[in-house]
């Protein structure tokens, strides 16, 4: 009997994982270092109000201490809002599996709708879910398409939830995070992905504090450790590391993105960490017996392939790693 849920990625047997998408710089010395010093408290509770964490958050966002809640990872704040929620969804995809998986297990009402174009009908108390860049394609809206939908969420009562884990990787945004919650939206983000602690679990969710009050009654009590406080808080202070990220994305995204198109795929136009494409419903098995792994895009609703092929997600890796995938492409595709 299977006690997890799968599908999100993640293969420990493989020599070179590109199922995830989470930095390829790896856990930076610092919060290395601020993990392995958090271990002496490791015997004592950890803050339930993660006061000196939201403070570093604060810092690091330009947004008040008391409009952040910390979580363990963005999945535990997703179902937390879920469970909050008095209304149902509306997803704007195909994207991230969680927001429907969280109201549906509430029994909310999940309505899905292609675009943002294709949001109409909002009634008050309705979540619009939105990921930014947008998981599995990468697309990033424009300043306009956000800000619409920000203002067409607050005339019908509606709330905007951005789901922004992925937002620390785009090179020049055309907004801030600040100015979505200026227009009453929620914001979510983590430190999965751009800062490569997956295993760590932290995650914090901005918006109005009465909200978050309401959000925070669904939280286990105790659910980020002293380790991920301290992590966190070490993470929010490296600008450095985010810096050289962006770099290393940026470069290795293009070219990924040019030797996957020279191999004859098409993938999308990416402002994230990842590149989805189409390929044969085989390409992952032959991938996996090279000892890499790629993601299967099966699960993402409104994702539809051609007719006997599938969508495949890979994330961004170093130069070595990236050439491994397109060497291992060129003779599986042959």
């Amino acid at each position: 009997m299977r006690f997890y849920k799968d599908g999100h990625g993640g293969d420990l047997r493989a020599t070179y994982d590109f199922s995830i998408n989470v930095s390829p710089l790896g856990v930076s010395e610092r919060v290395r270092s601020a993990i392995i010093s958090a271990f002496s408290r490791a015997d004592r509770y950890p803050d339930p109000c993660c006061a000196g964490l939201r403070a570093a958050l604060s810092a690091k966002e330009g947004v008040s201490a008391e409009n952040i809640l910390a979580g363990n990872g963005a999945a535990e704040l997703i179902y937390a809002y879920a469970a909050h929620s008095r209304g149902g969804a509306v997803v704007v995809g195909p994207t991230f599996s969680e927001y429907a998986a969280a109201f549906r297990a509430y029994g909310k009402q999940v309505r899905f709708v292609r675009g943002y174009d294709g949001v109409t009908d909002l009634r008050a108390g309705d979540t619009v879910f939105v990921c930014i860049p947008n998981n599995p394609d990468g697309f990033f809206p424009s300043r306009e398409q956000i800000f619409s939908l920000a203002e067409q969420c607050r005339a019908s009562g509606a709330i905007l939830f951005a789901d922004a884990c992925f937002y620390d990787f785009v090179q020049a945004p055309s907004f801030t995070l600040s100015q979505l919650l200026e227009r009453g939206a929620l914001v979510l983000q983590a430190f999965t992905k751009s800062y490569a602690l997956a295993g760590v679990r932290l995650g914090y969710l901005m918006g109005d504090a009465q909200v978050l009050e309401g959000v925070s009654r669904f939280v286990q009590p105790w659910s980020v450790s002293c380790l991920a406080q301290a992590a966190g808080i070490a993470a929010a202070g490296d600008k450095q590391y985010l810096c050289d990220l962006r770099a290393l994305v940026s470069r290795e995204r293009e070219f990924l993105f040019e030797g996957l198109t020279s191999l004859g795929f098409a993938p999308r136009p990416s402002q994230a960490n990842f590149l989805l494409f189409e390929g044969e419903k085989e390409l992952s098995l032959r991938l996996a017996e090279r000892g890499i792994a790629i993601r299967v895009c099966d699960d993402f609703e409104g994702l539809v392939p051609e007719e006997g092929k599938k969508y495949f997600r890979v994330g961004v890796r170093t130069r070595e790693e990236n050439s491994v995938l397109l060497e291992a492409l060129r003779e599986v595709c042959v």
